[in-house]
């Protein structure tokens, strides 16, 4: 009877919460992450071709690929047309007004011209394409440009609900240039300039540099940067599957060592898999990982609630569901395509980002929660409510991630 009375209130929170979870697309998993990317090429005469790979329901619906959850993309998705067309019409005015090319240390800001957009024939287009692959809808958006005569430097800039962006620059003369673009961030000043010289022999042709010594490029040290930014996001605070099953593994192990043992199974897992995902070694679709990401969370919520200590197998465990995060991390570069001179740097960079973001999760957990770690009641009154609490999301995620995909 003192075991019911002390669960009461843990019990009576873990029910509010689950209601609150089943009313609310507050705690819906995210749809999946679709990296946003961008190629600016930038001609021998000054025009600029801007092609952007996006998800094109989310940006109609001017929401983040990674915060929007599935059921309003599934209905707008088999929306008709007449739903879909001003939605579409309003997201190419916010592209052409929210997109910016400046060209010169003036920062001249330079006309954008569309010229192919997104619309509701090629959502009808595309699922006639794509009959068992409804979600995310990938399309591209081009653009051009036209930079002044004697603009010697141009910057570009995104709609912020594009979310996180992987640009390249193509200069006429130099090798392209990629690197991640937070959200709404603006490119910093790339070297561009046209002298009037001879060229090939012809007088009067124009003789192209696409970088200079007063080049303002980032170097190899930002771009690194960069992707650990990048990773970290990811987890922190983007990553709320993925830092729940963290906060799973804390709640269980009051000894320092064996969560150590645990996080650093399942560092080397994920980074196993990501790199053979991210070189093309290994593919697995998302409509199997993301509900097994989940799958993982509620099973280490429940086995808290089961086990009373750490089993020397739950390292192994750690380990084997570190593979299936792995394989949910790379959807984030996976289809970023990373000129072959970067890929290691970006993924070294990312998978960084990524630990220091578990780290965070560790470290708030111990801040919060440390003090009472080897306090009596800290498994009836933590560790357990907290994790059915993990393990009723993880639960409501798979199943919304399956039904969604049937």
């Amino acid at each position: 009877m003192s075991w019911a009375r002390n669960m009461l209130g843990p019990l009576c929170i873990v029910a509010a919460c689950a209601l609150a979870l089943s009313a609310s697309r507050a705690w819906a998993l995210p749809h999946p992450g679709v990296a946003t990317t961008a190629t600016f090429k930038i001609e021998p005469d000054g025009r600029v071709v801007v092609r952007v790979t996006h998800d094109a329901l989310a940006f109609a619906l001017n929401d983040t690929s990674l915060r929007i959850a599935d059921a309003p993309m599934y209905e707008f998705l088999d929306a008709g047309e007449r739903v879909q067309t001003p939605l579409f019409d309003a997201a190419r005015e916010r592209f052409v007004s929210l997109t910016e090319i400046r060209a010169g240390v003036e920062g001249k800001r330079v006309e954008v011209r569309v010229i192919e957009f997104p619309s509701a024939a090629a959502v009808w287009e595309w699922r006639k394409n794509h009959p068992d692959r409804r979600l995310p809808v990938k399309m591209e958006i081009i653009a051009e440009g036209q930079l002044p005569v004697g603009a010697r430097t141009v910057s570009f800039h995104f709609p912020e609900v594009l979310g996180d962006v992987i640009a390249t620059i193509d200069r006429p003369g130099a090798e392209p240039l990629t690197f991640p673009l937070a959200p709404g961030e603006m490119t910093p000043e790339i070297e561009w300039k046209v002298e009037n010289a001879t060229s090939g022999g012809e007088p009067g042709a124009a003789k192209v540099s696409g970088a200079s010594t007063g080049d303002h490029s980032p170097g190899t040290v930002n771009i690194l940067w960069r992707y650990i930014r990048l990773g970290f996001t990811h987890i922190i605070p983007e990553g709320t599957d993925h830092a729940l099953f963290v906060l799973g593994l804390f709640l269980l192990t009051p000894r320092v060592k064996a969560l150590v043992w645990q996080i650093t199974a399942f560092t080397i897992a994920h980074s196993v898999t990501l790199a053979l995902t991210t070189f093309h070694i290994l593919s697995i679709p998302s409509v199997v990982i993301e509900p097994t990401i989940a799958l993982t969370i509620a099973f280490i919520g429940v086995e808290n609630i089961i086990a009373k200590k750490v089993y020397p197998w739950r390292t192994a465990v750690a380990f084997c569901f570190g593979l299936v995060h792995g394989m949910g991390f790379a959807t984030a570069l996976g289809e970023v395509g990373l000129p072959t001179g970067q890929l290691v740097m970006g993924l070294v960079g990312f998978n960084i980002g990524v630990e220091c973001g578990h780290l965070f999760t560790l470290a708030a957990a111990f801040a919060l929660l440390g003090w009472c770690r080897n306090k009596p009641w800290y498994r009836g009154r933590v560790a357990m409510p907290l994790s059915m609490v993990i393990a009723c999301i993880a639960l409501f995620w798979m199943v919304e991630r399956i039904a969604f995909r049937e």
